[in-house]
Order: structure tokens, then sequence, then C-alpha cells
């Protein structure tokens, strides 16, 4: 047995157990009490152990057992010689076998030690590995590198995107090599924090950062607002760096910015204020990650990213 699977047994197995419930991919030919045909070809994804489907899928869904998934991870994770005995476990399965997430943290005596920004030795990055599935298609099946900041006081969460694994359930996928990525998994941490160094060493105006915030949001206002409200420096004194973490913010926390109070006429965020949203976290952060990353990649974001490395480049050859 792997080290991975052998921990997830040892400190969850209730959890890990229903990883291995058996699923299977059976046809439906009939539905409704008339039994009426099918016109095209629909398949359901049915948990053997308590003889109920979870979700309907055409034709070219592919099933990935969560047990299979994690056994393979568990086997790259030994076979690339990346240690997890220095490492803290987050691993979650939705009760109904919707969805699968299972993240692990590198720790202070690991082989992957926090990351220390330049301006502010106690600004550390701590390194982790992240994998998600499911069967109802709510979220695609994701391995990918990532970063929590520890000194934030929203826990700003960072993933990474070149070289991440990101691929629909369809016959086409190849599961088995996805897993390939570990093997550099050094260069993509490295990548990842010069990334980093470079929003924090691209200062913005206040203007600039409302200019961000605004392109982001859109015409929601709440969104707009949620963005101040979580933002923990002040505009006028704010880094790209700070501008990505009140991102990360709105995509973690599952968070809605709801106005309270008469409207100001000089606008503000005073009249806002921060409140829970009912859906599904996971699913909420997922779609929010997406959004997150659409804009980092977009000209709005980019202009401002190139111009920080314009600047870092020159400070790291003096």
């Amino acid at each position: 047995m792997t080290k991975l699977v052998n921990r997830l047994q040892e400190e969850d197995s209730t959890v890990f157990n229903m990883c291995k419930t058996e699923v299977s991919l059976d046809e439906v030919k009939h539905i409704g009490a008339d039994f009426s045909k099918m016109i095209k070809p629909v398949y359901a994804v049915v948990d053997k152990t308590n003889n109920r489907a979870i979700h309907l899928h055409g034709a070219n869904y592919q099933l990935i057992p969560y047990d299979y998934i994690l056994y393979q991870l568990s086997d790259s994770l030994d076979d690339y010689g990346i240690d997890i005995s220095n490492t803290d476990i987050q691993f979650t399965v939705h009760q109904d076998l919707n969805y699968m997430k299972l993240r692990i943290l590198f720790g202070d005596n690991s082989s992957y030690k926090p990351y220390s920004m330049s301006k502010n030795d106690n600004d550390k990055l701590r390194f982790g590995i992240e994998l998600i599935s499911s069967y109802d298609a709510s979220l695609v099946f994701t391995l990918r590198a990532m970063f929590v900041r520890l000194i934030c006081a929203n826990g700003m969460t960072s993933y990474e995107d070149v070289n991440s694994s990101i691929k629909r359930h369809t016959r086409k996928f190849d599961v088995d090599t996805s897993f390939e990525k570990l093997r550099h998994l050094n260069k993509t941490f490295l990548n990842m924090s010069n990334t980093f160094e470079v929003y924090n060493h691209t200062d913005l105006t206040s203007a600039e950062v409302d200019i961000l915030f605004k392109k982001f949001a859109g015409k929601n206002e709440s969104k707009y607002n949620l963005l101040l409200k979580v933002l923990e420096t002040p505009k006028d004194k704010s880094t790209l760096y700070d501008v990505y973490n009140a991102l990360t913010n709105y995509s973690s926390h599952n968070k809605r910015a709801v106005r309270e109070g008469k409207i100001k006429l000089t606008g503000g965020h005073e009249d806002y204020r921060l409140d829970n949203c009912k859906r599904d976290s996971i699913k909420s952060s997922e779609d929010r990650d997406f959004e997150v990353n659409n804009f980092v990649k977009s000209n709005d974001f980019v202009f401002y990213y190139h111009r920080g490395l314009s600047n870092y480049s020159k400070q790291i050859s003096q």
C-alpha cells in the first residue's frame, strides 16, 4: 500500500471508504411510468451500495472512480519521490458522492518548505497539491499545485495555471498521464513564487486599484464593494500582490457584499457588509477560481504585471 492511501485510511477511514463505494455507468433505456424510450443514449452513474443514481450523463462521459484516482496519485507521489510525511491533508467527499476534493499542504520540515517573500521574511507562501473530481459533472477533474499565504488575514489561496491538469470526464481523457506533471513539481513551485514576487514589486496608485476592481466586477456593485472590503492595504499603498490577494479572497470565501443603510452620494464601501452565500462552498470556489484565473490572464491585469516585471528585473540585476 502506498503512503498517501495508507494515511487516508488511517486518518479518515470513513471519508476514504466513501471514495471506495462501488459505482457503475449504466445505460438508461426508459424513463417515466409509461417506459418511454430515450431519443439519445443516456447513462447514469450508479451508487451500487445504495442502489441509487448519482447523476445522468451523455454517451461521451467516462466514469473514473474516486478510489482509482487516489491510488494513481498515491503511486505517482511515491514514484517521483515526493515525501508527504510532514504535510497536512484536507480531504472532503460530498455526502451523496457528487464530488471529491483532496488538498496536501507541505509543512516547515518537508521537502517543499514555505517560501518567504523578498520584501518581508514573515510573508510566507505554503506549497500544496490539490486534486478534485466529481461524478455529477459539477467539477472537472483537476490536479494542480497551489500556495496558501500564511500571513494573510484573508487566507489567500492561489493556484497554478500553466502546468495544471484540468480535464472533463470524456472518453478521450487519459487520467493516468495527468499525474506526470508531478515530476516537475519543484519547477512549478519556483515559477509560482517568481510570479508573486513580480506582483509584490508592482506598486499601484489608488486609481489603478480602482480600475482593476471595477474591470473585474463589471456592473456588479456587490462584487466591487466586496473587493474593497477585503483589500488589506490602503488603496494608495497597494501593490498588484494586494489586489491579487483581494481577488483570491473573493474566490475562496463564498461571501457576498450586501448593501445596508442609505446609499451615500460619495460612494464607498461603508454601506456594505459581508454575508455568507447559500451556494455549496466548494462548487462556488471552483467557479470563482475560474473567474479570477481568466481575469489574471486578461490584458487589464497583464499590463500591470509587465510593468512590475520590468521593475523587478532591474532590482535583481543590480
